[in-house]
């Protein structure tokens, strides 16, 4: 009895993780442009298994007064949308989404999650960036947007 003890501590400890890499995808290029409207025009790529997207998530943080670069992300907006909805072409990794956020503002904090249609892997979330008019930005004394 001891022996068959001992000789099961032996190898790996630990539950086996499955390796998801074949079935992942990741963000490429991301970028954003607030119109004079107010929408907010999200557009980039993927890389990786893009057919595996189910939905993406459009997080956004109005920013009111000074835009504090450490401070954390609470997003205020969310806006879900499908995978299907979003593609620039039907063969392509490119998408594109256009929304008004429900809290106006002349800049906004932002991040996008992409979701896996395999509900076992785990969300891609972007890095967080600023999309704002080019006043905001000149006001922020940050240089404009594109340039």
């Amino acid at each position: 009895l001891f022996a068959f003890a001992s000789l099961s501590a032996c190898g790996l400890k630990g539950a086996p993780h499955p390796d998801f890499s074949r079935d992942e995808f990741s963000f490429g290029r991301l970028s954003a442009v607030l119109s004079v409207d107010g929408a907010v025009t999200v557009s980039g790529d993927l890389t990786g298994q893009f057919q595996n997207v189910d939905y993406f998530v459009l997080q956004m943080q109005p920013v009111e007064g000074e835009l504090c670069t450490g401070c954390p992300f609470v997003p205020q907006d969310q806006y879900r949308f499908d995978a299907s909805d979003a593609w620039e072409s039907e063969n392509g990794s490119k998408f594109s989404v256009v929304y008004l956020p429900i809290f106006p503002a002349q800049m906004y904090r932002w991040r996008i999650v992409g979701h896996n249609v395999y509900s076992g892997i785990p969300a891609v979330v972007s890095d967080m960036a600023v999309v704002g008019t080019e006043s905001a930005f000149i006001e922020q004394g940050l240089p404009a947007q594109g340039r």
